[in-house]
């Protein structure tokens, strides 16, 4: 009963002191809001106080009182992070469920920067790292490597170009790198990409991949018998062979442990902003029957991962 007792008392003072955790998500995102919620509460540490606003709310006086109360609000995707950012609040953001492209085109719109004390932010971003990706490619078809993976970039990926350029040596294949501008059309690119290119990988980008135009592209990639690795389960879905992405529950665990690493500093620094540590693979063997590929199944391929990863 004391200790009990003496559990609920440093409870209250570390809430406290901490003031509160505000997550702010619109209404499609409540399924994390409440996977947040609920990895927090299953932790055995400190829990902090935990307020829900919606992203549409934040500009109401309450919203903007509690906003400033907070130790650390919390964002779910890149709206609820522009609509906070529009409110100019100084409380620590942690952004969640954007990608890299995105957050870092939102700090740069509202003129933010990452190590500032004044107006603290990070990120958990959405997308995968770009060697964990290409780590796929290799376990996905070590029996049958392909000498040429074909990448297409737009404005939003074009950041990767670098990367792309220094992570190839270390992989037994050979990247096939193009870049679209405004002007040109990425189905047609593609469709000469795919003469020479053994596997597409697609990197998020929406001036290339949204959804008017990704169903096309794989189309036009599984008529040329070439296979595309996506990023996320609904690329899977429409034909790709494979996609490397982390799910609500994954996103959310490591979530509430950066919540929990916050509140229970010292001085609340926020890290920088980093790519999901955990990671699930799909595979589509339907479309590697059909064009003849023989891949291993989920579990094999995420543990060939882990290891290359872990070296």
């Amino acid at each position: 009963m004391l200790a009990k007792l003496l559990s609920s008392l440093f409870w209250v003072v570390s809430v406290q002191a901490c003031g509160s955790v505000i997550l702010v998500s619109n209404n499609s995102h409540f399924a994390i809001v409440h996977r947040i919620e609920a990895s927090l509460f299953g932790k055995l540490t400190t829990k902090p106080k935990l307020i829900h606003l919606l992203s549409e709310n934040l500009h109401e006086k309450a919203a903007m009182q509690q906003l400033s109360q907070a130790c650390l609000v919390v964002t779910i995707g890149s709206e609820s992070l522009r609509q906070l950012l529009n409110t100019k609040t100084q409380t620590p953001i942690l952004s969640v469920l954007s990608r890299r492209a995105i957050f870092h085109h939102l700090l740069q719109t509202h003129q933010r920067t990452l190590n500032d004390p004044l107006h603290p932010i990070s990120a958990i971003y959405l997308d995968q790292p770009l060697e964990r990706q290409l780590n796929l490619i290799t376990c996905l078809f070590k029996h049958r490597p392909p000498k040429q993976v074909g990448v297409i970039l737009g404005t939003e990926s074009l950041y990767h170009q670098e990367s792309l350029q220094k992570s190839a040596p270390k992989f037994p294949f050979h990247l096939n790198t193009v870049v679209v501008d405004k002007f040109e059309n990425p189905a047609t690119v593609l469709d000469i990409l795919l003469n020479d290119a053994k596997v597409i990988l697609a990197i998020p980008d929406s001036r290339i991949y949204n959804p008017k135009t990704a169903r096309g592209m794989l189309l036009t990639a599984f008529h040329k018998r070439v296979p595309l690795v996506g990023y996320s389960k609904t690329f899977v879905n429409n034909g790709a062979i494979a996609a490397v992405y982390s799910n609500t529950k994954q996103l959310a665990d490591q979530t509430a442990d950066e919540i929990i690493k916050i509140v229970n500093s010292k001085d609340k620094k926020l890290s920088l902003p980093r790519y999901p540590d955990e990671f699930t693979i799909s595979v589509n063997h339907q479309v590697a029957r059909s064009l003849g590929i023989p891949v291993d199944n989920e579990v094999v391929i995420k543990q060939a991962m882990k290891q290359m990863e872990s070296t």
